[in-house]
């Protein structure tokens, strides 16, 4: 199996792009349709932080296309999500008191989200997790179907390197067959 999860939590940031702030946006205005699927606002504004959420606006147009290609398909995302120790473990909200540097990031994130998302941290954190195992699995199941079952070594440079040539080339070639169907509403 296609050991890449790490990497993909880490995707997302390869393709930032500058824009403006979102907060001038209804959370339920469409930011861009891809294929009939629209992405609104407010899913941007969950993931992300309201002054970088724009930026993550191609990064999450992929995501749909790579979720819609994966449906179309009809494979099985199941063996790419998180069991239940893990999905249970990325749940949890560090302690407020944690000495954990990330940890401490990971809790400031969710209490600002929250905070804007009129929600409690916790609640933010575990439907946070939720949403980010579930796209993780799309990404991975992609991945697996398109480049094969290899093993993974995060720790080679060169490996690494590879990776993410070839995973830049699919989401490009992604995105130029759907380009026609790709509609970005804000910017």
């Amino acid at each position: 199996m296609l050991k890449v999860v790490q990497l993909s939590i880490l995707i997302p940031f390869i393709f930032m792009v500058g824009c403006s702030g979102i907060s001038k946006y209804d959370d339920n205005e469409a930011a861009a349709i891809v294929k009939g699927q629209e992405i609104t606002v407010g899913d941007l504004r969950f993931l992300y932080p309201d002054d970088t959420a724009l930026e993550y606006l191609d990064s999450a147009i992929e995501v749909e296309l790579i979720k819609q290609e994966v449906k179309e398909m009809d494979l099985d995302i199941s063996n790419n999500l998180n069991d239940e120790k893990n999905r249970d473990e990325f749940e949890k909200l560090p302690p407020k008191n944690t000495k954990d540097e990330s940890g401490k990031q990971i809790r400031k994130f969710a209490e600002t989200q929250a905070e804007k998302l009129d929600m409690t941290p916790e609640d933010f954190q575990s439907e946070y997790a939720k949403r980010i195992n579930e796209r993780n699995a799309y990404i991975n199941t992609y991945l697996e179907e398109k480049l094969g079952d290899e093993e993974a070594d995060i720790n080679d440079e060169n490996w690494i390197e590879e990776f993410g040539e070839k995973y830049n080339n699919l989401l490009e070639k992604l995105v130029d067959e759907n380009e026609d169907e790709i509609e970005v509403l804000i910017d």
